[in-house]
C-alpha cells in the first residue's frame, strides 16, 4: 500500500447503505458535490451502469451518498471498483501533464 493510500484510508469514513448485486449504496462523511459528481458521471460512462447519482441531504450535515446501479450483467461491487480505478488512471494522467509543464 502506498503512504498517500494509507493517508486517505485513515481520513476518509464510507458506509455501505445498502448492497445487492445489482445496486450499492455508500455514505462517505466529510465530502461533498466535488467527489459525488465525479464518481457518477464516470460510472454513467461505464458500459454496465444503468443509474448513477449523488445526494447531500444537507450541506452542514457534510454526508454524501453515492448510488450506483447495475444493469445486471456484472456484479455492481465489480463495476464499482472499475470506475474508480478508472478515476485513478484519469487523475494519475492529469498529473503527469501538470507535472510535465510545471518543469
Amino acid at each position: 500500500m502506498l503512504r498517500g493510500d494509507k493517508v486517505a484510508e485513515e481520513l476518509i469514513k464510507i458506509n455501505v447503505l445498502k448492497r445487492t448485486e445489482k445496486e450499492i449504496e455508500i455514505e462517505v462523511e466529510g465530502e461533498d458535490h466535488t467527489l459525488g459528481n465525479l464518481v457518477a458521471k464516470m460510472a454513467l460512462r461505464h458500459p454496465n451502469v444503468s443509474i448513477a447519482f449523488y445526494t447531500i441531504d444537507h450541506p452542514l450535515v457534510g454526508k454524501l451518498r453515492i448510488r450506483i446501479v447495475s444493469d445486471g450483467n456484472r456484479e455492481v461491487g465489480e463495476v464499482f471498483n472499475e470506475v474508480l480505478e478508472s478515476i485513478k488512471r484519469d487523475v494519475n494522467k492529469l498529473m503527469k501533464v501538470v507535472q510535465e509543464k510545471l518543469k
